[in-house]
């Protein structure tokens, strides 16, 4: 197995095997940079990210961050294994969807975790591990791990990856386990474009009683009280572009 290199202390020994500390701190934005030197190290095809927490909402959320500017300009393009492991909400961001299902084309795997708080972890095969350790002497600090530290946060996120969701359970657990018919779907159309219940009865070729049936159903299943508080779910939870 290739070993990886790690960042050096004065261009000597590498800094965990030189103090035999298991974590050494590095810049909060330096984290693309040490994980791409590294990548660069191994051959097109051989390596495996994994982003948990901050670090993948960063990928997919902040097109211009060095996090997804690694992902894009070099784990994906030499045709490296990615994982994403996102925190609740995240894959419902806005343009957050379709990055997501282009990146789901690409062989990446997503998941969207439960846990709240979820840990920033970071992640190269099984020798380099960077953890975000949130604020320390003030500020926020991310730690490098060596040696056995790499191993218990492989645990943590194994065991956070076996307990979440995939992505296409998402966005059923965002609906509430709705899944909309055609006809569903239409009466949702009909209550978008604020069309009278006569109206938009005759125009779906169903009496008024049926129509106020549906009505009732789906706000039933959105866990609304008004017609108005089911447009601005439907708006929320991008249903009629889910159907």
């Amino acid at each position: 197995m290739r070993r990886i290199p790690q960042p050096r202390a004065g261009g000597g020994t590498p800094v965990g095997e030189r103090t035999g500390r298991l974590a050494a701190e590095v810049e909060q934005g330096a984290v693309a940079e040490v994980l791409s030197r590294a990548l660069r190290a191994m051959e097109p095809g051989t390596g495996t990210v994994r982003l948990v927490g901050r670090f993948a909402a960063e990928a997919v959320g902040r097109p211009g961050s060095e996090v997804a500017r690694f992902v894009r300009g070099e784990v994906l393009p030499r045709g490296h294994r990615l994982r994403l492991l996102l925190p609740p909400g995240v894959a419902r961001g806005e343009g957050v969807r379709e990055l997501l299902a282009r990146m789901s084309a690409e062989e990446v795997e997503v998941r969207v975790s439960a846990s709240v708080p979820l840990p920033g972890l970071a992640f190269l095969g099984s020798e380099l591990a960077l953890v975000h350790t949130g604020a320390g002497q003030g500020r926020p600090q991310v730690l490098l791990a060596f040696q056995e530290a790499v191993l218990g946060l492989q645990r943590i996120q194994q065991d956070l990856w076996e307990h979440a969701r995939e992505l296409s359970g998402e966005r059923a657990a965002d609906t509430g386990g709705l899944r909309l018919d055609p006809t569903q779907a239409e009466v949702l159309r009909m209550l978008g474009a604020g069309m009278k219940d006569d109206a938009a009865a005759r125009q779906m070729n169903v009496s008024v009683r049926t129509y106020r049936r549906h009505v009732a159903a789906i706000l039933k299943h959105l866990e609304v009280d008004s017609r108005f508080e089911a447009g601005l779910r439907v708006a929320e939870l991008g249903l009629l572009r889910a159907s």
